[in-house]
């Protein structure tokens, strides 16, 4: 079997350029295809949990994630209806032990980084996938614009909706939760600076549902991002107009500081989270998905793009170590990330009860403890080295 020398991502989003990122560093010819006519990232805040970080920092990101990031020192969450501080989680203390930091970022910032990492002639916009050729050698992808073209490897990191995915397998499942999600995005004067705390972030908890808020640019613009229980089905996706004053209805009880915050909402977005089962379907032959394609997650432990970008690191560690058989570097790094992906998925599912259960209050005495993120299920998540172990396949209670 010949060397690889072409990759083909399909797929422009954050998870799909960390891999393009993550490969050209190995000498591989990378192209990425984006379905999308511009470069954009649908949402406003990301949070990087340290473990992924450190896959970022590793591929030589690491300057230009400092120029534009928030690094976060401190997760604060209060009581939905009191204000009361009831847990914070100490993330300088966990920069300390595991080597990076954890950052929050612009979406649409990092994802510019990115595409300066891989350079502008290897981006190619306007580019749907509606088919695919799996030859003996390589693999043919054909593209909505007429274009077909061929590599040794395609990378399917085109997201949820991954036609790639569809492919290969059909339509993916997928069920209502019976949560819904609002977005927003004000100025960084928009609120008292007292109300997201000294660190830049709080978070707020109570009985079917919770929110985080977070600078981001500095102090130049605040995100807030909330989920609630609800028994209204809505259509998934981040870009869905909402209306403020529904969104402040959905807090009928809020804390004073908390409703200042939503007062300050002229815009908004709402969405229906949608969870899926942990699969194995995760490519054949010289198909490999990565990110959202391969184990979409609920958002409970911060964890979609997070695992993306451990993905990327992990495939091209393989991909370098076995260059002569791709198949093999395929079939390794799923059975690395198999079980890790999995328990996460899992581990972000469950925390919605725990998110929603009322019961921080409870907390507040041993708010400086590290039981927020024991929790959450977090430990073991941010303790993860993907430099150290992208050979090991290490599994979890919940994998």
């Amino acid at each position: 079997m010949k060397d690889v020398q072409s990759i083909a991502i399909i797929g422009g989003g954050l998870g799909g350029l960390a891999s393009a990122v993550a490969l050209i560093g190995y000498g591989f010819d990378v192209q990425v295809y984006e379905r999308a006519s511009s470069l954009k990232e649908v949402g406003a805040g990301i949070n990087i949990s340290p473990q992924a970080t450190k896959a970022l920092l590793e591929i030589g990101l690491g300057d230009s994630m400092a120029a534009i990031g928030n690094i976060l020192r401190c997760q604060v969450r209060r009581s939905l209806e009191s204000g009361n501080i009831v847990s914070e989680m100490d993330l300088g203390s966990i920069e300390d032990r595991l080597g990076a930091p954890y950052y929050v970022f612009h979406r649409a910032d990092l994802l510019d980084v990115f595409a300066k990492a891989v350079g502008a002639g290897r981006i190619h916009l306007g580019h749907r996938c509606v088919g695919l050729r799996e030859l003996t050698d390589s693999v043919e992808v054909i593209f909505e614009n007429g274009k077909e073209i061929e590599a040794d490897l395609v990378i399917g990191a085109d997201g949820i909706h991954s036609e790639v995915r569809n492919f290969l397998y059909g339509k993916e499942s997928r069920d209502f939760t019976g949560q819904m999600a609002w977005g927003a995005i004000l100025d960084g004067d928009a609120a008292p600076p007292a109300i997201l705390g000294p660190h830049g972030f709080c978070g707020w908890v109570g009985q079917g549902s919770h929110l985080m808020t977070y600078y981001m640019r500095g102090r130049k613009l605040i995100n807030i991002v909330t989920q609630t229980d609800t028994d209204q089905w809505l259509d998934e996706g981040w870009s869905i107009a909402g209306d403020p004053e529904a969104m402040r209805a959905t807090f009928p009880n809020a804390a004073p500081n908390l409703q200042a915050l939503l007062d300050a909402v002229t815009e908004c977005s709402r969405w229906g989270l949608f969870s899926r089962k942990p699969t194995f379907d995760w490519g054949r032959g010289r198909v490999q998905l990565i990110g959202d394609a391969a184990h979409a997650m609920l958002p409970n432990a911060g964890q979609g793009a997070a695992q993306a970008f451990e993905d990327a690191y992990v495939l091209a560690r393989w991909l370098d170590a076995l260059r002569s058989d791709p198949l093999a570097a395929f079939e390794n790094f799923r059975k690395v990330r198999y079980p890790r992906a999995h328990a996460v998925q899992r581990q972000s599912a469950a925390n919605a009860k725990t998110l929603h259960s009322g019961k921080w209050e409870a907390g507040a005495a041993k708010a400086k403890t590290s039981q927020p993120q024991a929790a959450l299920g977090l430990d073991w998540i941010y303790d993860y080295d993907p430099v150290r172990d992208w050979d090991r396949i290490i599994t979890y209670p919940l994998s």
